[in-house]
Protein backbone atom coordinates (compact mmCIF):
# COMPACT_ATOMS: atom_id res chain seq x y z
CA UNK A 1 0.00 0.00 0.00
CA UNK A 2 1.71 3.23 -1.10
CA UNK A 3 -0.46 5.49 1.08
CA UNK A 4 -1.63 4.94 4.63
CA UNK A 5 -2.42 6.71 7.85
CA UNK A 6 0.02 6.14 10.69
CA UNK A 7 -2.09 5.04 13.72
CA UNK A 8 0.48 6.35 16.19
CA UNK A 9 0.64 9.92 14.87
CA UNK A 10 -2.62 10.22 12.93
CA UNK A 11 -0.63 11.59 9.95
CA UNK A 12 -0.62 10.30 6.41
CA UNK A 13 2.47 8.63 4.95
CA UNK A 14 3.61 7.31 1.54
CA UNK A 15 6.19 4.81 0.38
CA UNK A 16 7.30 3.58 -3.09
CA UNK A 17 10.29 2.05 -4.85
CA UNK A 18 12.29 3.56 -7.73
CA UNK A 19 15.17 1.74 -9.44
CA UNK A 20 15.45 -0.66 -6.51
CA UNK A 21 15.55 2.06 -3.84
CA UNK A 22 12.78 2.77 -1.33
CA UNK A 23 11.49 6.30 -0.88
CA UNK A 24 9.06 7.40 1.86
CA UNK A 25 7.82 10.46 3.68
CA UNK A 26 5.37 11.13 6.51
CA UNK A 27 3.65 13.94 8.34
CA UNK A 28 0.88 14.87 5.90
CA UNK A 29 -2.46 16.01 7.39
CA UNK A 30 -4.59 14.65 4.50
CA UNK A 31 -4.41 11.85 2.00
CA UNK A 32 -4.58 14.37 -0.87
CA UNK A 33 -1.45 16.17 0.36
CA UNK A 34 0.42 12.86 0.71
CA UNK A 35 -0.58 11.70 -2.83
CA UNK A 36 0.36 15.07 -4.37
CA UNK A 37 3.79 15.06 -2.73
CA UNK A 38 4.40 11.42 -3.72
CA UNK A 39 3.64 12.15 -7.38
CA UNK A 40 5.95 15.15 -7.35
CA UNK A 41 8.64 13.02 -5.69
CA UNK A 42 8.31 10.31 -8.35
CA UNK A 43 8.46 12.88 -11.15
CA UNK A 44 11.62 14.45 -9.74
CA UNK A 45 13.27 11.03 -9.73
CA UNK A 46 12.17 10.23 -13.29
CA UNK A 47 13.19 13.56 -14.92
CA UNK A 48 16.91 13.91 -15.87
CA UNK A 49 18.79 16.29 -13.61
CA UNK A 50 19.21 19.82 -14.92
CA UNK A 51 22.90 20.48 -15.65
CA UNK A 52 24.36 23.37 -13.69
CA UNK A 53 24.45 26.53 -15.71
CA UNK A 54 27.90 27.78 -16.69
CA UNK A 55 29.01 30.89 -14.87
CA UNK A 56 28.25 34.10 -16.67
CA UNK A 57 31.25 36.24 -17.49
CA UNK A 58 31.35 39.26 -15.26
CA UNK A 59 30.65 42.65 -16.79
CA UNK A 60 33.96 44.44 -17.40
CA UNK A 61 34.74 47.43 -19.55
CA UNK A 62 37.58 47.34 -22.07
CA UNK A 63 39.94 49.58 -20.13
CA UNK A 64 39.62 47.53 -16.95
CA UNK A 65 40.23 44.32 -18.91
CA UNK A 66 43.49 45.82 -20.20
CA UNK A 67 44.49 47.02 -16.73
CA UNK A 68 43.87 43.57 -15.21
CA UNK A 69 45.87 41.89 -17.97
CA UNK A 70 48.83 44.30 -17.72
CA UNK A 71 48.90 43.93 -13.93
CA UNK A 72 49.80 40.27 -14.44
CA UNK A 73 51.89 40.75 -17.60
CA UNK A 74 54.32 43.17 -15.98
CA UNK A 75 55.54 40.25 -13.85
CA UNK A 76 56.23 38.15 -16.95
CA UNK A 77 57.33 40.40 -19.80
CA UNK A 78 60.50 42.28 -20.60
CA UNK A 79 60.05 46.09 -20.22
CA UNK A 80 60.35 46.71 -23.97
CA UNK A 81 57.67 44.10 -24.79
CA UNK A 82 55.40 45.38 -22.05
CA UNK A 83 55.72 48.96 -23.27
CA UNK A 84 54.72 48.06 -26.83
CA UNK A 85 51.75 46.08 -25.54
CA UNK A 86 50.58 49.12 -23.57
CA UNK A 87 50.89 51.31 -26.68
CA UNK A 88 48.89 48.83 -28.79
CA UNK A 89 46.14 48.61 -26.15
CA UNK A 90 46.00 52.39 -25.86
CA UNK A 91 45.54 52.74 -29.63
CA UNK A 92 42.73 50.19 -29.72
CA UNK A 93 41.03 51.78 -26.71
CA UNK A 94 41.07 55.13 -28.52
CA UNK A 95 39.43 53.48 -31.54
CA UNK A 96 36.81 51.34 -29.77
CA UNK A 97 36.18 53.66 -26.78
CA UNK A 98 35.68 52.28 -23.30
CA UNK A 99 32.74 49.99 -24.05
CA UNK A 100 31.99 46.75 -22.16
CA UNK A 101 34.64 44.20 -23.17
CA UNK A 102 31.92 41.69 -24.03
CA UNK A 103 30.59 44.07 -26.73
CA UNK A 104 33.84 44.16 -28.73
CA UNK A 105 33.12 42.50 -32.09
CA UNK A 106 35.27 40.97 -34.79
CA UNK A 107 34.24 43.74 -37.18
CA UNK A 108 35.33 46.38 -34.67
CA UNK A 109 38.75 44.73 -34.25
CA UNK A 110 39.24 44.34 -37.99
CA UNK A 111 38.32 47.98 -38.69
CA UNK A 112 40.91 49.09 -36.15
CA UNK A 113 43.61 46.83 -37.58
CA UNK A 114 42.91 48.06 -41.11
CA UNK A 115 43.64 51.58 -39.89
CA UNK A 116 47.25 50.57 -39.16
CA UNK A 117 49.67 51.79 -41.83
CA UNK A 118 51.21 48.46 -42.93
CA UNK A 119 50.39 44.76 -42.98
CA UNK A 120 53.22 44.24 -40.51
CA UNK A 121 51.58 46.68 -38.07
CA UNK A 122 48.23 44.98 -38.70
CA UNK A 123 49.63 41.55 -37.76
CA UNK A 124 51.60 42.82 -34.79
CA UNK A 125 48.65 44.57 -33.16
CA UNK A 126 46.42 41.60 -34.00
CA UNK A 127 48.78 39.40 -31.97
CA UNK A 128 48.64 41.75 -28.98
CA UNK A 129 44.82 41.91 -28.99
CA UNK A 130 44.59 38.13 -29.50
CA UNK A 131 46.64 37.63 -26.31
CA UNK A 132 44.49 40.11 -24.39
CA UNK A 133 41.16 38.49 -25.25
CA UNK A 134 42.51 34.95 -24.87
CA UNK A 135 43.57 35.89 -21.36
CA UNK A 136 40.17 37.42 -20.60
CA UNK A 137 38.28 34.44 -22.06
CA UNK A 138 40.17 31.94 -19.90
CA UNK A 139 39.21 33.95 -16.82
CA UNK A 140 35.53 34.32 -17.84
CA UNK A 141 35.93 38.08 -18.24
CA UNK A 142 34.67 37.98 -21.85
CA UNK A 143 32.31 35.42 -23.46
CA UNK A 144 34.54 34.84 -26.52
CA UNK A 145 37.62 36.08 -28.36
CA UNK A 146 36.59 38.43 -31.20
CA UNK A 147 40.13 38.47 -32.66
CA UNK A 148 40.20 34.77 -33.52
CA UNK A 149 38.27 35.21 -36.76
CA UNK A 150 40.54 38.00 -38.03
CA UNK A 151 43.11 36.47 -40.40
CA UNK A 152 46.68 37.64 -40.69
CA UNK A 153 47.66 39.67 -43.75
CA UNK A 154 50.53 38.65 -46.05
CA UNK A 155 53.85 40.32 -45.33
CA UNK A 156 56.90 40.32 -47.57
CA UNK A 157 59.89 38.95 -45.69
CA UNK A 158 62.57 41.65 -45.77
CA UNK A 159 65.93 40.65 -47.19
CA UNK A 160 68.47 40.43 -44.42
CA UNK A 161 71.44 42.69 -45.04
CA UNK A 162 74.58 41.30 -43.42
CA UNK A 163 77.83 43.27 -43.42
CA UNK A 164 80.78 41.97 -45.39
CA UNK A 165 84.09 41.17 -43.62
CA UNK A 166 85.48 44.46 -44.90
CA UNK A 167 82.48 46.40 -43.55
CA UNK A 168 82.77 44.59 -40.23
CA UNK A 169 86.43 45.60 -39.99
CA UNK A 170 85.56 49.23 -40.79
CA UNK A 171 82.95 49.20 -38.02
CA UNK A 172 85.49 47.97 -35.49
CA UNK A 173 87.98 50.67 -36.50
CA UNK A 174 85.31 53.41 -36.33
CA UNK A 175 84.08 52.21 -32.91
CA UNK A 176 87.15 53.69 -31.18
CA UNK A 177 86.81 53.45 -27.38
CA UNK A 178 83.57 51.49 -27.77
CA UNK A 179 85.37 48.72 -29.69
CA UNK A 180 85.29 46.29 -26.69
CA UNK A 181 81.47 46.23 -26.82
CA UNK A 182 81.47 45.21 -30.49
CA UNK A 183 84.21 42.65 -29.90
CA UNK A 184 82.28 41.02 -27.06
CA UNK A 185 79.21 40.86 -29.31
CA UNK A 186 81.39 39.37 -32.05
CA UNK A 187 83.05 36.68 -29.94
CA UNK A 188 79.94 35.63 -27.97
CA UNK A 189 77.39 35.84 -30.82
CA UNK A 190 75.12 37.36 -28.15
CA UNK A 191 72.21 39.77 -28.33
CA UNK A 192 72.93 43.34 -27.28
CA UNK A 193 70.76 43.16 -24.16
CA UNK A 194 72.57 40.00 -23.05
CA UNK A 195 75.94 41.74 -23.31
CA UNK A 196 74.75 44.91 -21.56
CA UNK A 197 73.51 42.70 -18.68
CA UNK A 198 76.92 41.08 -18.21
CA UNK A 199 78.16 41.23 -14.62
CA UNK A 200 81.68 40.38 -13.52
CA UNK A 201 80.27 37.37 -11.70
CA UNK A 202 79.24 36.10 -15.16
CA UNK A 203 82.86 36.15 -16.37
CA UNK A 204 84.99 33.18 -15.34
CA UNK A 205 88.59 33.68 -16.39
CA UNK A 206 89.73 30.40 -14.81
CA UNK A 207 87.22 28.29 -16.73
CA UNK A 208 87.41 30.61 -19.77
CA UNK A 209 83.62 30.94 -19.94
CA UNK A 210 80.99 33.68 -20.06
CA UNK A 211 77.46 33.33 -18.69
CA UNK A 212 74.74 34.89 -20.84
CA UNK A 213 71.21 35.46 -19.53
CA UNK A 214 68.09 35.56 -21.69
CA UNK A 215 64.31 35.68 -21.39
CA UNK A 216 63.71 34.69 -25.01
CA UNK A 217 62.41 31.29 -24.01
CA UNK A 218 58.94 29.85 -23.49
CA UNK A 219 57.45 31.13 -20.24
CA UNK A 220 59.56 34.31 -20.12
CA UNK A 221 61.74 33.17 -17.20
CA UNK A 222 65.39 34.23 -16.98
CA UNK A 223 67.69 31.42 -18.12
CA UNK A 224 71.45 31.32 -18.61
CA UNK A 225 73.98 29.50 -20.77
CA UNK A 226 77.73 29.26 -20.22
CA UNK A 227 79.58 30.06 -23.44
CA UNK A 228 83.28 29.36 -24.18
CA UNK A 229 85.73 32.26 -24.06
CA UNK A 230 88.36 32.28 -26.81
CA UNK A 231 91.70 34.07 -26.44
CA UNK A 232 90.57 37.25 -28.20
CA UNK A 233 87.52 37.55 -25.95
CA UNK A 234 89.66 36.87 -22.89
CA UNK A 235 92.02 39.73 -23.84
CA UNK A 236 89.09 42.14 -24.29
CA UNK A 237 87.43 41.22 -20.99
CA UNK A 238 90.72 41.16 -19.09
CA UNK A 239 91.44 44.67 -20.37
CA UNK A 240 88.03 45.84 -19.16
CA UNK A 241 88.58 44.10 -15.80
CA UNK A 242 91.88 45.91 -15.24
CA UNK A 243 90.29 49.29 -16.02
CA UNK A 244 87.11 48.64 -14.01
CA UNK A 245 85.90 50.86 -11.24
CA UNK A 246 83.78 49.76 -8.29
CA UNK A 247 80.65 48.08 -9.58
CA UNK A 248 79.19 44.79 -10.72
CA UNK A 249 78.56 45.57 -14.40
CA UNK A 250 81.03 44.90 -17.22
CA UNK A 251 79.75 47.83 -19.31
CA UNK A 252 79.00 50.73 -16.99
CA UNK A 253 77.12 53.93 -17.84
CA UNK A 254 79.32 56.65 -16.34
CA UNK A 255 76.32 58.96 -15.88
CA UNK A 256 74.26 56.49 -13.83
CA UNK A 257 77.05 54.23 -12.47
CA UNK A 258 74.83 51.31 -13.50
CA UNK A 259 74.45 49.23 -16.62
CA UNK A 260 73.31 50.64 -19.96
CA UNK A 261 69.64 49.95 -20.66
CA UNK A 262 70.21 50.33 -24.39
CA UNK A 263 72.67 51.96 -26.80
CA UNK A 264 70.56 52.89 -29.80
CA UNK A 265 72.57 55.91 -30.88
CA UNK A 266 76.00 54.29 -30.64
CA UNK A 267 75.68 51.93 -33.61
CA UNK A 268 74.20 54.70 -35.74
CA UNK A 269 77.20 56.90 -34.93
CA UNK A 270 79.71 54.12 -35.63
CA UNK A 271 78.19 53.35 -39.04
CA UNK A 272 78.15 57.02 -39.95
CA UNK A 273 81.84 57.44 -39.05
CA UNK A 274 82.70 54.27 -41.01
CA UNK A 275 80.78 55.53 -44.07
CA UNK A 276 78.48 52.49 -43.98
CA UNK A 277 74.72 52.03 -44.27
CA UNK A 278 72.82 51.70 -41.01
CA UNK A 279 73.52 48.35 -39.35
CA UNK A 280 72.13 47.20 -36.02
CA UNK A 281 73.80 45.24 -33.25
CA UNK A 282 71.94 42.11 -34.31
CA UNK A 283 73.69 42.13 -37.69
CA UNK A 284 76.93 41.27 -35.85
CA UNK A 285 75.28 38.09 -34.56
CA UNK A 286 74.08 37.31 -38.10
CA UNK A 287 77.51 38.08 -39.55
CA UNK A 288 79.41 35.74 -37.22
CA UNK A 289 76.92 32.88 -37.66
CA UNK A 290 76.93 33.22 -41.46
CA UNK A 291 80.73 33.54 -41.55
CA UNK A 292 81.18 30.32 -39.55
CA UNK A 293 78.76 28.44 -41.81
CA UNK A 294 79.95 29.80 -45.18
CA UNK A 295 83.68 30.28 -44.66
CA UNK A 296 84.59 27.90 -41.84
CA UNK A 297 82.07 25.16 -42.77
CA UNK A 298 80.81 24.76 -39.21
CA UNK A 299 77.74 22.53 -39.03
CA UNK A 300 74.28 23.96 -38.38
CA UNK A 301 73.76 22.02 -35.10
CA UNK A 302 76.93 23.59 -33.66
CA UNK A 303 75.89 27.06 -34.83
CA UNK A 304 72.45 26.49 -33.32
CA UNK A 305 74.02 25.71 -29.94
CA UNK A 306 76.24 28.80 -30.13
CA UNK A 307 73.23 30.97 -30.97
CA UNK A 308 71.42 29.24 -28.08
CA UNK A 309 68.43 28.32 -30.21
CA UNK A 310 66.31 25.52 -28.79
CA UNK A 311 65.23 24.37 -32.25
CA UNK A 312 67.46 23.73 -35.27
CA UNK A 313 64.71 24.98 -37.59
CA UNK A 314 65.00 28.38 -35.92
CA UNK A 315 68.67 28.48 -36.89
CA UNK A 316 67.90 27.42 -40.47
CA UNK A 317 65.38 30.25 -40.84
CA UNK A 318 67.72 32.64 -39.03
CA UNK A 319 70.57 32.03 -41.45
CA UNK A 320 68.38 31.24 -44.46
CA UNK A 321 70.74 28.28 -44.79
CA UNK A 322 70.41 25.33 -47.13
CA UNK A 323 70.64 21.90 -45.56
CA UNK A 324 73.98 20.30 -46.65
CA UNK A 325 72.09 17.07 -47.39
CA UNK A 326 70.13 18.92 -50.09
CA UNK A 327 73.37 20.07 -51.71
CA UNK A 328 74.73 16.52 -51.71
CA UNK A 329 71.51 15.27 -53.30
CA UNK A 330 71.53 17.89 -56.04
CA UNK A 331 75.17 17.02 -56.86
CA UNK A 332 73.94 13.58 -57.90
CA UNK A 333 72.39 15.24 -60.98
CA UNK A 334 75.64 16.86 -62.11
CA UNK A 335 76.61 15.78 -65.61
CA UNK A 336 73.57 13.54 -66.16
CA UNK A 337 72.20 15.75 -68.96
CA UNK A 338 75.10 18.07 -69.79
CA UNK A 339 77.42 15.40 -71.24
CA UNK A 340 74.74 13.55 -73.34
CA UNK A 341 73.49 16.90 -74.66
CA UNK A 342 77.00 17.95 -75.62
CA UNK A 343 77.61 14.67 -77.45
CA UNK A 344 74.30 14.95 -79.32
CA UNK A 345 75.04 18.50 -80.45
CA UNK A 346 78.50 17.45 -81.62
CA UNK A 347 77.03 14.64 -83.74
CA UNK A 348 74.42 16.94 -85.27
CA UNK A 349 77.00 19.60 -86.16
CA UNK A 350 79.23 16.94 -87.74
CA UNK A 351 76.38 15.69 -89.92
CA UNK A 352 75.45 19.25 -90.95
CA UNK A 353 79.02 19.92 -92.15
CA UNK A 354 78.84 16.74 -94.22
CA UNK A 355 75.85 18.12 -96.13
CA UNK A 356 73.28 16.06 -94.38
CA UNK A 357 70.00 17.64 -93.33
CA UNK A 358 68.35 16.93 -90.10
Amino acid sequence: MPLWKDPRTGRWRYQFQHLGQRHSKTGFRTKVEARSDMEAHRKSLSDPPTPPSSPTPCALDLENLMVEYLRVAERQLAPKTLEYRKIAFRRFLGHAKNIPASQVTTRMVENYLLSRPTNHNFNKDRTELLRLFNWGFKRLMVPSNPVTLVDKLPVDTPRKVIPTPEQMARMLVAAGPERPLLLVLFHTMARIDEVLRLKWEDVNFEQKAVRLWTRKRRGGSWEFDWMPMNEDLEKVLWGLWQKRKAGEWVFVNSFTNSRYKDRFKLMRSICRRAGLPQFGYHTIRHFVASYLVDKKKVSLPVISRLLRHKNLQTTERYLQAIDPRFRDTMRLLEGDLVEPTHNLLTDLLTKEKGGQKF
